[in-house]
């Protein structure tokens, strides 16, 4: 096996190991890792965040960010106000109970993290940062090349 197919092999294994301790995390609060990671998300924001950010910033899809935010305000842990001068865009505001919820959840994730990262050298860490977008953004460049391309040969195909 090549070294870059060994070396991509052991990267995602990493990065879904990394996936299974917030998991782990998540699962032991009861929550679903959607859910958990959009607590996480308001919780460390400086700025209101709306859904549509949590889709275009983060990923998900509306239907991921709808169905969480519904389990979350069933809960008491959010509510959504209306952005004004938008039709329809709503920023995701943490409830008192919510703010408390993600102390405890949160904040105990971040005492791991900050313990955990504190490890690593400042140098090493941002240099892991700055690796991990590369990476990100080559994938990202190679994918859309290829994903144009196979989508004209679908196109030929129908």
């Amino acid at each position: 096996m090549n070294t870059i197919k060994k070396q991509m092999i052991e990267i995602n294994q990493l990065c879904n190991e990394s996936d299974g301790i917030y998991h782990d995390i998540a699962q032991n609060y009861g929550l679903s890792d959607s859910v958990y990671w959009i607590l996480y998300i308001l919780y460390n924001s400086d700025e209101p965040v709306s859904q549509s950010d949590l889709c275009s910033n983060w990923y998900y899809s509306k239907q991921t960010v709808n169905s969480s935010i519904s389990a979350m305000a069933q809960k008491g842990w959010v509510l959504l106000e209306v952005i004004p001068g938008t039709r329809n865009k709503k920023n995701i505001i943490l409830t008192e109970a919510g703010r408390e919820f993600c102390a405890k959840v949160i904040g105990e994730t971040q005492e791991i993290e900050q313990t955990a990262f504190s490890r690593i050298t400042a140098e090493e860490r941002d240099l892991f940062i700055s690796l991990f977008r590369t990476s990100n953004q080559y994938m990202r460049e190679e994918y859309e090349k290829r994903s144009s391309l196979g989508k004209r040969g679908k196109e030929r195909d129908v």
